[in-house]
């Protein structure tokens, strides 16, 4: 449940929360990104971890699968292979395998993170927009939204990372949604995402961020597997997260979406005695 005990419902300054979507609004743990890096780069013969795949989650998922295949060990395997080092057809060649088989799990686990919906209601209450940006593409997304929308999670501007010049950690994404809300300055703007480049990305557009831990990438724990920790293995998990976040640079770090609210309230009294990200 959303932590909001204390919450106040200013608002009176703040224009804007940009949420990231797998891991923060979406699929608890950002599973799906993970499932079918490994899937496809087992089709090519090659091995990688799940934190191979989860080393440069945030990132537009085409830079995603060249920086994957940097790696020193993948980069060992794909020359034994195919006799010589991948190139950038080769980056094509996976992101085109990856785009549909990435939008059928995606789409299946569109669920919303718990206090997601809620989360958004409370923004659109105090006259607060809600914009979003993900490092899926369009032609992910195009079956993403219809299944978060039919389970209540409906942000009122969705930018992806084929919509911009470049991803994550370039701030163009967060730039667009500020001119398709028509909302400025970012400085009274918020970035909430799970994942080191989306805390670059807000710090990038000159806005505050809020770091997510154990809904997200950081852990990559589906909602399920968390119910099953030992709450001090949680808790070493959860602060392991939260240092690389702060170290990110993060202005604040929350376990889940569903502890945001306070926060939100905190930036804004910030907000209002003038300071600034």
């Amino acid at each position: 449940m959303i932590s909001d005990k204390n919450h106040t419902k200013m608002g009176h300054h703040i224009k804007a929360v940009i949420l990231d979507w797998a891991g923060t609004s979406v699929d608890y743990g950002s599973m799906a990104p993970v499932i079918v890096f490994i899937e496809v780069f087992r089709e090519k013969g090659i091995a990688i971890t799940p934190v191979d795949a989860r080393s440069f989650m945030g990132m537009a998922k085409k830079e995603h699968t060249r920086k994957i295949l940097q790696l020193d060990h993948v980069r060992r395997q794909w020359i034994k292979i195919f006799g010589n080092g991948p190139d950038e057809s080769d980056v094509e060649a996976i992101f085109n395998s990856l785009d549909p088989k990435l939008a059928e799990v995606a789409c299946a686990l569109s669920e919303p993170i718990p206090g997601a919906v809620n989360f958004v209601e409370d923004m659109r209450s105090q006259g607060i927009k809600v914009g979003t940006t993900t490092g899926y593409v369009s032609s992910m997304m195009e079956r993403i939204v219809p299944e978060a929308h039919k389970r209540g999670f409906v942000p009122d501007c969705i930018i992806n990372s084929s919509d911009v010049p470049g991803g994550r950690p370039l701030p163009y994404m967060c730039f667009l949604n500020a001119i398709k809300m028509d909302v400025y300055p970012l400085s009274q703007m918020i970035k909430i995402g799970d994942t080191v480049a989306d805390i670059q990305e807000g710090l990038n557009a000159g806005m505050w961020t809020i770091g997510l831990t154990q809904s997200g990438n950081e852990i990559g724990l589906s909602h399920e597997e968390i119910q099953t920790l030992d709450m001090n293995e949680l808790q070493h998990l959860i602060s392991r997260a939260e240092s690389k976040l702060r170290l990110a640079g993060a202005h604040y770090v929350a376990n889940g979406i569903w502890d945001c609210l306070p926060i939100i309230d905190a930036i804004e009294e910030r907000i209002s005695n003038g300071e600034r990200p």
